[in-house]
């Protein structure tokens, strides 16, 4: 994944193995580059356009055989749906809440898929970022939510956003696992009997468009 190259990924787990030893509780990351490939949106705007030759031609006094008439919505229809694939004119076409619903969904799937809900005490965290949707989400697992409010979360995730938007990834999620550590820690601090670490440090990677 072209957002963070090896050096960055390590960080990242050094950052999650420091925060750790201070606390019983479990830290999780992913990323996806993009949580959906939302392919049928970019068609069915090209399907829309194609379909708007008619009318255009009709009102602009335009006059096409049947032939060429069907000919010029079958041009038209597979080069825009080509151009609507591309990464920036796609997420201009798909709605925000549409991307948003998209990024929750498999920030949730992820959470499941990694086993955070198995963690010791249920004090399990994972922090999830899709760089296409700029979206970030922390998703606590019950026995942290219990005791944390979900607007505790709000100012970490409001700052790993624009750290996203900055292209500043590996940064933002530093920060954002220092602050969740620091929460952890109050919360469920490291004793004698915690057990050896259940989840993996390593930042996990995801791509959407696979699912």
């Amino acid at each position: 994944m072209a957002f963070l190259n090896d050096q960055e990924k390590e960080r990242i787990a050094q950052a999650i193995t420091a925060v750790e030893a201070q606390t019983s509780g479990e830290l999780v990351t992913a990323i996806a580059r993009v949580s959906d490939g939302y392919r049928y949106i970019p068609i069915l705007f090209a399907a829309v356009l194609a379909l708007l030759v008619l009318p255009v031609a009709y009102f602009g006094g335009i006059v096409l055989s049947l032939k060429n008439l069907m000919l010029s919505q079958m041009a038209l229809f597979m080069l825009s749906a080509i151009l609507f694939q591309l990464p920036p004119i796609r997420r201009l076409l798909v709605p925000r809440s549409v991307q948003q619903q998209r990024a929750r969904r498999l920030a949730y799937q992820t959470f499941y898929e990694a086993g955070v809900h198995h963690a010791s005490h249920r004090a399990g965290i994972l922090i999830f970022v899709s760089i296409e949707e700029h979206y970030v989400q922390i998703i606590a697992d019950e026995g942290v939510a219990a005791r944390v409010d979900n607007t505790t979360w709000e100012h970490a995730v409001d700052t790993f956003i624009g750290k996203v938007k900055a292209g500043e990834v590996a940064d933002g999620f530093i920060d954002c696992i220092e602050q969740c550590g620091a929460v952890l820690a109050r919360h469920f601090p490291a004793t004698t009997e915690r057990p050896a670490n259940e989840l993996t440090n390593r930042l996990i990677e995801l791509d959407g468009e696979d699912l």
